[in-house]
């Protein structure tokens, strides 16, 4: 019994990753926190009362005037949390978007130039470098370690002098792996190449400074933080290094009219965002320490964090979701038509996992208790799938 590491029984193709959080708020308790934090209730009630509030931000006249002054003040506290300045935050409607904006506009700046990204980006980055292949320009997608950590003499040795941008993950939201970014971005300064940043799950739980990090470009959510979904920003050091990919009125990047209360829910989430590290990393060990029961089970979250990624041997994912029925999974599976996992693929090369592979996240208000009762419950259905007895409905202590 316990954790395996490449050794164990049960090894077949890599294919499924279920994705889980943690939250005792409801009857069928929330499992999926790196999916989206339940919204902040200052949040909420900011968006409610600017929502409410007449005039469009972009006009000329005392409404108007009055929503472009609570925009401001928002990419003031945006600002102050990465330590840049109000003018460098661009109001997007979601990471996706400001992922986009960034790596193509850098792209419409440099034709066919060449790029460096990982392996395990999210799609949001990986399809647009897909598609810039796909219109002649030259991406390096580096490597990863078991553990989905980058090798820092590989990125060396893929800069060449036609090099225009390195975009790479700050914490992946598969398996938890926060990279070295101050030591990539001292790389990307010194060879006089932008480098950008998909943020997303970072924000608000790590500390970021643009300048330490030498970040030129920088991908930050809203709602991964208790904001309402559609609504980001964009870190942008220099605009002159950054073509418009997007066309209208208004804002150079991201135009047309701006969501005023979206952007005010925002700054509140951030303004009252609270993360408890030292309690992040107990509720981490705990279950860890409670998954080490299961036999044949491998850990792929090296370092603690809210993320933690496991693979189980001997079960099927599909029967896993359809026996735990009182917590709330999404999954990302191919055999469910939602493709096949990059991030596990790339930290599993020898397809040596198996193909069962779930996610627990969760945020620091989160009990030991809440994950250590999930944790039971999992082993409880993992033993009766593996011994073909029938597996009852109900969760058993929680």
């Amino acid at each position: 019994m316990g954790i395996n590491n490449f050794t164990g029984k049960g090894l077949c193709t890599v294919g499924c990753l279920l994705l889980v959080s943690c939250s005792s708020n409801n009857q069928i308790k929330f499992l999926d926190y790196a999916a989206s934090s339940p919204i902040n209730e200052k949040a909420l009630a900011e968006f409610n009362t600017v929502s409410r509030m007449d005039g469009n931000s972009s006009g000329i006249n005392p409404h108007a005037k009055n929503l472009l002054e609570i925009e401001k003040r928002s990419a003031e506290v945006i600002a102050r949390k990465i330590n840049a300045k109000s003018d460098q935050i661009v109001f997007t409607s979601g990471a996706t978007m400001s992922n986009n904006i960034a790596i193509l506009g850098v792209a419409r700046n440099y034709p066919r130039c060449h790029m460096i990204t990982t392996k395990i980006e999210h799609k949001s980055v990986l399809n647009v470098f897909k598609y810039l292949e796909s219109m002649g320009y030259r991406i390096t997608y580096l490597d990863v370690d078991r553990f989905g950590r980058i090798n820092l003499q590989q990125l060396l040795k893929s800069i060449g002098k036609d090099t225009k941008l390195i975009s790479i993950q700050t914490f992946n939201s598969e398996i938890g792996t926060l990279q070295d970014m101050k030591s990539i971005g001292e790389i990307s300064r010194k060879h006089g190449i932008l480098f950008h940043s998909d943020a997303a799950q970072a924000f608000c739980k790590y500390d970021m400074d643009v300048d330490e990090s030498n970040f030129d470009l920088l991908s930050v959510s809203g709602h991964k933080i208790g904001a309402p979904k559609g609504i980001a920003a964009l870190y942008v050091r220099d605009v002159e290094q950054l073509q418009p990919i997007l066309f209208g009125s208004g804002d150079r990047f991201f135009p047309g009219t701006k969501p005023t209360a979206l952007i005010a829910a925002f700054a509140s989430a951030v303004e009252d965002s609270r993360f408890d590290r030292e309690k992040t990393e107990k509720n981490f060990h705990a279950l860890i320490s409670e998954l080490s029961k299961i036999d044949d089970v491998y850990i792929n979250s090296a370092v603690p964090s809210h993320v933690l990624s496991v693979s189980i041997g001997g079960v099927l994912l599909k029967d896993l979701l359809e026996q735990i029925k009182d917590y709330s999974f999404s999954s990302g599976c191919s055999c469910l038509g939602q493709g096949q996992s990059n991030v596990i693929s790339a930290i599993d090369p020898e397809k040596k996992l198996p193909s069962c592979t779930i996610r627990i996240s969760f945020s620091d208000k989160v009990s030991s208790r809440d994950l250590i009762e999930f944790a039971q419950h999992l082993k409880r259905t993992v033993i009766q799938l593996r011994s073909g007895k029938s597996v009852g409905l109900g969760c058993q202590g929680s």
